[in-house]
């Protein structure tokens, strides 16, 4: 009975609608805060003065040597954090009615200081493109982000905003898909951007992805506002790859009963296998019966997605765009690779 109250206690804590004035001091001790600033910037901070707080308030927080401001987005405790979550500082206290006027003077500034910055670039010849300005909530750092083709030599720069704004000045070189996730806008999808919503570390995505996929593998079908590979491509692709495992990958040669057959469409939902036959005919096989004949009867000959004798082969078979037709065509792994053989 103890352990199933323990749970329920615990479900409550981290609600969105939990109220800690509630709980006792040693137990407002124990949470953290996940506080949102500026953008889709996210940092967690320990609660070491026991101050009562909820979802949707606003805190003044130490951080980076100074105060910040910001609002809290969720609560959990310390014992149940994730391993790659970092406790960024502690919460000072609550934000009031003057904190939020100069927080949002601050956002007034800094409309401008991109404006003169922006000029001030062009005027030294800088390579430069500014995105976005941050005054720290004590206005004792401000910090620029812009993107480059390479490096900049902003030294002199630096020098001007100092004298300028009479406060530390840093400046961040940010990538693409950086510069997209602060700016913000609507995806091919009609949703927001998934960057400037709630994703808070880029992963590597490549074309093999939406290949695993069988999804068309056009580039700017599935390019981003940040012109690289779209991060949702990610998302289900751990589940493509758990319902493909105990097969070869298309394109891969097996020997049947029959002879010879390459696997050519692996269809996950309906869980059938196609074997394509070199008289032409096909054979669609539960995906189940062919783990067990691949266990007892049948050879695996050349496996794409280990690369065993087919170096140049995609690892699957994946739509593509044919120009002359003007139209997307599906395209086999081992012709699309005699193909590209030919070009060579």
């Amino acid at each position: 009975m103890e352990k199933q109250e323990d749970k329920n206690i615990i479900q409550d804590i981290i609600s969105p609608t939990t109220d800690t004035s509630e709980l006792s001091t040693e137990d407002r001790k124990e949470l953290l805060f996940e506080t949102n600033f500026k953008g889709i910037r996210k940092h967690y901070f320990s609660n070491s003065k026991a101050i009562p707080l909820k979802v949707g308030e606003y805190i003044i927080v130490e951080y980076e040597g100074g105060e910040d401001m910001g609002i809290v987005s969720s609560i959990t405790i310390k014992d149940l954090k994730r391993d790659n979550i970092e406790i960024a500082g502690i919460i000072i206290r609550k934000g009031n009615q003057i904190d939020l006027r100069r927080l949002y003077e601050n956002r007034r500034i800094e409309d401008g200081i991109l404006i003169n910055a922006r000029k001030q670039a062009k005027a030294l010849g800088l390579e430069m493109k500014f995105i976005d300005i941050e005054y720290k909530f004590d206005r004792k750092k401000l910090v620029f982000y812009f993107t480059a083709d390479g490096r900049v030599d902003f030294r002199e720069l630096v020098k001007i905003f100092a004298g300028e704004y009479k406060t530390r000045i840093e400046l961040r070189q940010i990538g693409v898909r950086d510069e997209a996730q602060k700016i913000g806008g609507i995806g091919i999808c009609g949703r927001e951007l998934c960057c400037s919503q709630f994703l808070t570390n880029f992963v590597s995505i490549n074309v093999s992805m939406a290949r695993d996929q069988n999804l068309f593998v056009k580039p700017e079908k599935f390019s981003g506002a940040c012109g690289k590979l779209q991060c949702c491509l990610k998302y289900e692709h751990d589940f493509y790859l758990k319902e493909k495992s105990g097969i070869p990958d298309t394109g891969s040669e097996i020997m049947t009963d029959r002879g010879k057959a390459v696997i050519g469409m692996i269809d996950i939902f309906n869980g059938t296998v196609t074997l394509e036959f070199k008289d032409g005919e096909t054979l669609i096989m539960k995906k189940d019966e062919l783990v067990r004949k691949l266990e007892k009867k049948y050879k695996v000959i050349k496996d794409t997605r280990n690369g065993n004798g087919c170096e140049n082969c995609p690892k699957s078979n994946f739509l593509n765009y044919d120009k002359n037709e003007e139209k997307e065509k599906f395209v086999q792994a081992d012709k699309n690779s005699k193909n590209r053989k030919q070009e060579k």
